[in-house]
């Protein structure tokens, strides 16, 4: 392709005349015949010195940007690695002005000044690209965190602003916190972690200055944009956790915010939501006059407003305005060398009125006066000396200063003019080599880049292997894109997009690939005239940046890309270019179902299944990602989807409910059999199955097994851990076996109440794991053993231990529903291991806030019912009759959940438990039977089975007719006996349980005051010892009572006083102070005894 050259007669961008608000038509630019500057250097005593000006007219501005930063922040001592002293809150500066009002100069100014400012730490500054809005994601974000990189180490790789000991310390936070994996993300997108930490052979990191391929990192399988995002998101909040621990202060500032890309300003929403973030201070800088970005900035300054009120930001608005008369004064004296603050007043006055005070039009006005000879330096006077009445007969107020720019470009040559349009084309910073590419070899780059960087058009970038430039401000590179006429300007920009992609080698297509379509797609979409494989061509980079762009969860950008993909396949593309049709129609359903478009979802999705002649395989991405959709309402149609696709894979279920009851009976007596003939070391023998049928079957029953356990079809979920179990030990190990093995221990205990053959089977599932996975623990296996396995044989802290390491595994893996139901899960095994109750509060909004800023769509259910349990309970009334119970209000705050109905009754429980409502707690233990069918082997069984035993013989005791006191008794009985076994099958966490049971079945049985206080007294000090300060506070208060109707008033009176302490250890103020109030003459007694 030749060289491109603008089709325009006479100059591009000719002065316009007054009638259009630019400079008048009697005045034009002096055309120049520019040459490449001599190595001799020339006098500067007659120049206006740009490089050398001060900032000036921004002294409010500054004072209190620099109160703000230094707020909260002191030095102690010389060092300035040591002994800082910083503000833990993170702070947020709105910078706002209409464009060239000198945002960025400001904030340049001020925190690049490190004596001035007075402190340490690291300042960088991202851009954002107008052309690159819709294109390229995190692109403000990933070029400020690779400056601050830069700026951490020398030339030479040894470090500048952090000292050996601090890079120490940020390295093993990254590689504890983020793992290989993380860390791998992070070296793939902000390459420089690998050079300032030197990571690389040893980790198995591949860390390349380029930016080729680094979006394949981010997302192990194809189709999981939620997972992609949760990677990409933990890793960023490690990243700048760990800096910011390490370093006094980071500051991070993003210019032209009003045109960052939806991904970014999700992925800040995260960062400024994320309460273990500290030390950081964002500075968002954007226009005020960009009016098609005002919803935008509006929603972001009321999101900061609110996080500011909820005190996790401190927030700083700064409105940069114009300057005035002595400001510019002050600016004009600064260029001309000038001392006399009195001999340009009357110049000042007359640029101030022409420039709006405007800066950066100030300075272009200034160097078109000095270039068209109203503004020289008389060497005979030597002085600098203007002629007043010329430049305002011969000028025009203005306020467009891509105009004047424009108008001062089109006294450069025309070769020059379409250079500087080609390098419009190539985005806010470009490569030497690249404009060379689209200039064809036509034009003469070297000095074109030489006169442009003496203009202050451009300027070389510092610290770069290769020759990058930068325009100097974005409105120098709107000016130079208007060069293009608005009727050529598509096809131009077509054209350039054609000649960059053909001049870049394919390995290289990655790192060009947004800049490219950003040039290729606006003009394609407009025509219908492009060659059938020109459009082939695009369809298939579209695809590309659509993967690539959905790895990065900018779901807006990949939304962008497949659409256009689509729209550029020919008639009959199903049959003629089947592979990226796919490819295309799927992530389309996925993006679709990523933002929760239904219609749009299922159409996309329709297309694909319509396919005869695709496989099962081709479209099982189709199927998961609506499985999703539907998965995230707690819908049927997840489990309807489920069972379309494993049919189709050839793995069938009976349908009717009474032949899955059979089959699930029959299948866990014949497992019940089989494995108790199968060692440890014939599983770990197994072969893994390298079939993608199988492996994908696998997976599918995984997810058939949780949505039909999420929407209380717990039968079939069995049926699926059954069908996982003959496909492993028929087939080998699928990659999704462990997961199946894992979940089998629940139908062993429901079926048979077998404890020991839990800690067999978790063995097996342990093996398969690191078979499959290695020493890596995964989400979904943490979440199924800190809620299923370990409780029935580990104490409660040690679940909570692995649970938790499930929510960091998931966040590192990107499972990011197992990771949150790790979190969830963790915080009601605190309610049932009774933590302390404004703590677990606490804990329960954190988690609740973390899960709707991290936009999951999960559903917060069980979260909104633990809550609301606590919240009862930490209710200061004494009076309990007449208040609203928990089950009154769930249909209200859950809807039809099955599940969390059913932990509904659990929590309940446990509410009627600890407030003494012992009747209701019996009337809801004979309304709901024990719970094991609704909720398998959940840990929640056993604390509710042990309140249904309680209330069962507290209310036994308490009726005074022998036929209901024989009843409770029974099944009082039945649910103690259950918890007996589980105690003598080793369940540590029922032993105290146990205990309280036997107490209050013996003064049932009339026993003698002995042995119920020998018996109390063991269940008091297994209740302490084991961290269960309710139970500590029930048993002794219980105790009390019986002392008290023995008439043993002292001995009720302490027993009644420790109950007091333990209630209020716990946080149950309300009952502490209701038995203060009921006994008060029994307390004094002991007290006085």
């Amino acid at each position: 392709m030749e060289g491109l050259k603008l089709s325009v007669t006479g100059d591009l961008g000719p002065c316009l005349d007054p009638k259009s608000a630019s400079i008048s038509s009697s005045f034009v630019w002096e055309k120049k015949s520019f040459k490449k500057s001599s190595n001799v250097p020339s006098m500067t005593i007659d120049q206006l010195r740009f490089s050398e000006l001060q900032l000036h007219g921004r002294d409010k501005e500054r004072r209190l940007l620099l109160d703000f930063l230094r707020e909260n922040y002191s030095m102690d001592g010389k060092n300035r690695h040591e002994n800082h002293k910083y503000s833990h809150a993170k702070k947020v500066v709105l910078v706002s002005g209409v464009s060239g009002v000198g945002k960025t100069r400001l904030i340049q100014d001020i925190l690049t000044q490190p004596v001035e400012v007075d402190m340490c730490g690291v300042f960088a500054i991202g851009k954002y690209d107008l052309q690159q809005q819709t294109a390229e994601p995190y692109l403000g974000i990933v070029s400020a965190c690779q400056e601050m990189l830069q700026k951490m180490v020398d030339s030479d790789g040894t470090n500048s602003l952090a000292s050996p000991e601090t890079l120490d310390g940020i390295r093993a936070d990254l590689l504890n916190d983020l793992g290989q994996n993380g860390l791998s993300i992070l070296v793939r997108i902000l390459p420089m972690v690998s050079k300032i930490l030197g990571v690389g052979e040893e980790l198995n990191l591949e860390s390349s200055t380029e930016t080729d391929g680094i979006l394949e990192q981010l997302a192990s399988d194809e189709g999981k944009m939620n997972e992609a995002k949760a990677k990409l998101h933990f890793a960023f909040r490690i990243f700048f956790r760990t800096f910011c621990k390490h370093l006094p202060l980071v500051v991070l500032a993003l210019d032209d915010l009003q045109w960052a890309d939806t991904a970014s300003i999700v992925l800040l929403s995260d960062l400024l939501g994320d309460r273990a973030l500290q030390n950081l201070m964002l500075i968002f800088l954007y226009r005020s006059d960009e009016s098609d970005s005002a919803t935008l900035i509006a929603n972001i300054s009321e999101e900061l407003r609110d996080k500011a009120s909820k005190q996790m930001v401190k927030l700083l608005k700064l409105d940069v305005g114009r300057l005035f008369e002595n400001d510019v004064n002050s600016i004009i004296l600064d260029l001309l060398s000038m001392d006399s603050s009195t001999a340009t007043l009357d110049l000042a006055a007359l640029c101030c009125r022409r420039t709006g005070g405007n800066v950066f039009f100030l300075l272009a006005f200034l160097r078109m006066l000095k270039d068209n000879g109203y503004l020289e330096y008389n060497f005979g006077l030597l002085k600098w000396t203007w002629d007043l009445e010329k430049i305002e007969s011969e000028t025009v107020a203005t306020t467009n200063v891509v105009e004047l720019t424009k108008c001062k470009m089109s006294s450069f040559s025309k070769d020059y003019q379409t250079l500087l349009a080609l390098s419009s084309c190539l985005g806010h910073s470009f490569e030497k080599k690249d404009l060379d590419i689209v200039s064809c070899g036509k034009y003469s780059t070297d000095d074109f880049l030489a006169v442009a960087q003496e203009e202050g058009m451009l300027e070389l970038l510092a610290g770069r292997k290769s020759m990058w430039y930068c325009w100097t401000h974005d409105s120098i590179q709107e000016a130079a894109a208007s060069l293009i006429p608005t009727n050529e300007s598509l096809k131009f920009k077509y054209d350039v997009g054609k000649l960059l992609l053909s001049g870049i080698s394919e390995k290289h297509t990655g790192r060009y690939l947004f800049v490219i379509l950003g040039l290729l797609n606006p003009f394609a979409l407009t025509t219908d005239n492009l060659p059938v494989d020109e459009r082939l061509q695009l369809a298939s980079l579209n695809y590309l940046a659509s993967t690539q762009s959905s790895k990065l969860s900018s779901i807006s950008s990949t939304s962008n890309f497949v659409k256009s993909g689509i729209a550029f396949l020919p008639e009959g593309h199903w049959q003629s270019h089947t592979e990226l049709s796919l490819g295309l129609f799927t992530i389309a359903t996925e993006v679709e179902a990523a933002q929760m478009h239904e219609q749009a979802m299922n159409w996309y999705a329709s297309k694909v299944i319509q396919q005869d002649h695709l496989t099962i395989l081709d479209k099982l991405r189709v199927y998961r990602a609506q499985i999703q959709y539907w998965g995230m309402k707690n819908d049927d149609k997840s489990v309807e989807l489920c069972l379309a696709a494993l049919d189709q894979l050839g793995c069938r279920f009976p349908r009717s409910s009474i032949l899955q009851t059979i089959s699930l009976i029959f299948s866990l007596m014949k497992y019940k059999r089989e494995l108790k003939k199968i060692t440890i070391q014939e599983i770990s023998n197994l072969p893994v199955v390298t079939s993608q049928k199988i492996r994908e079957m696998g997976s599918m029953l995984n997810e058939l097994s949780l949505h039909a356990y999420g929407t209380g079809e717990t039968t079939l979920s069995g049926l699926c851990t059954m069908k996982q179990l003959s496909i492993t030990l028929e087939k080998g190990i699928n990659g999704s076996s462990y997961y199946g093995f894992v979940t089998l221990a629940p139908f062993f205990i429901v079926a048979f109440n077998d404890l020991k053959a839990t800690s067999q089977i978790a063995s097996y599932a342990d093996a398969m794991r690191v078979r499959e996975h290695g020493n890596l623990s995964t989400a979904g296996f943490n979440m199924v053993q800190g809620c299923f396995n370990l409780p029935w044989a580990h104490t409660w802290s040690h679940s909570l231990s692995v649970l938790r390491e499930g929510y960091k595994n998931g966040m590192r893996e990107g499972q990011l529903r197992n990771g949150l139901y790790c979190i969830v899960a963790s915080l009601w095994t605190c309610f049932i291991a009774q933590v302390h109750l404004p703590t677990l509060k606490s804990d329960i909004e954190v988690y609740m806030r973390q899960t709707i800023e991290l936009d999951t769509g999960l559903p917060l259910n069980n979260a909104i019912l633990l809550k609301r349990s606590v919240e009862i309970l930490l209710d200061d009334s004494e009076q309990v009759e007449g208040r609203q119970s928990l089950l009154d209000e769930a249909r209200s705050l859950i809807g039809d959940d099955k599940f969390n109905g059913a932990m509904a009754n659990v929590f309940q429980g446990q509410i009627y438990y600890a407030t003494g409502e012992h009747q209701k707690g019996t009337a809801l233990a004979i309304k709901t039977g024990i719970l094991l069918k609704k909720l398998l082997s959940a840990s929640a069984n056993m604390p509710s089975i042990f309140h249904q035993s309680f209330s069962l013989y507290v209310s036994a005791q308490d009726t005074k007719s022998w036929r209901t006191r024989r009843r409770f008794r029974s099944l009082a009985k039945k649910r103690h006996d259950i918890l007996r076994k589980w105690a003598k099958d080793g369940c540590p966490n029922v032993v105290h349980y146990v205990a309280i049971l036997d107490s209050e079945l013996a003064i049932l049985n009339g026993l003698d005051k002995k042995v119920v206080e020998d018996l109390y007294q063991k269940a008091i000090v297994l209740s302490a010892r084991g961290g269960m300060i309710l139970d500590a506070a029930v048993a002794n208060e219980r105790l009390g009572r019986f002392f008290e109707g023995l008439g043993d008033t002292i001995e009720a009176g302490r027993r009644f006083e420790q109950a007091i302490q333990y209630y209020e250890d716990y946080g149950l103020m309300s009952r502490g102070m209701y038995l203060h109030k009921q006994y008060r003459d029994h307390i004094s007694s002991w007290s006085l005894r």
